[in-house]
């Protein structure tokens, strides 16, 4: 599935995918319909949210720094609900990044206060009670039965 939706992105430069992880919280949530534009790294910025394939599995996290070293560009991504940055993404690891997030139907803006998502994704990091809370009352709110809030993982 991951090859077939990596060579349908990069064949007609976009994708549509379901987020099903955690680790992005509160940015975006389980159940949220993004679309993705693929990219090179030479267009990545800090601060925006991208898409990488690493092993059999897709990674969305917010881009942190961009960096050259040994003749070849990578940036570094953290999941806003992650307590550590990833590891450094290689530019060929690169797939493309977010270009609209759908919620319920509804196209979300990303917050102006990307400062407060990030602080409340920190503190979720460290919290695996506040995260189930968080999960549980998004869940109540958004009338999301299916939802399975035992165990935080990553954006996939």
């Amino acid at each position: 599935m991951h090859g077939m939706a990596a060579d349908l992105l990069r064949s007609t430069g976009k994708l549509q995918l379901r987020v099903t992880g955690t680790s992005m919280l509160p940015t975006l949530w389980p159940g949220d319909l993004l679309s993705i534009q693929s990219c090179n790294i030479e267009q990545v910025q800090p601060g925006e949210m991208v898409l990488y394939g690493r092993g059999n599995r897709f990674v969305i996290h917010r881009v942190t720094s961009c960096s050259v070293g040994n003749g070849q560009r990578f940036f570094v991504t953290r999941g806003d609900c992650m307590p550590q940055a990833d590891q450094a993404v290689e530019g060929q690891q690169l797939l493309g990044k977010v270009q609209e997030i759908r919620r319920q139907g509804t196209v979300v803006a990303e917050s102006k206060l990307v400062w407060l998502n990030r602080l409340a994704g920190r503190a979720m990091s460290h919290c695996d009670l506040l995260m189930r809370i968080v999960l549980r009352l998004h869940q109540m709110c958004h009338h999301e039965p299916g939802l399975d809030v035992s165990m935080p993982g990553t954006v996939s």
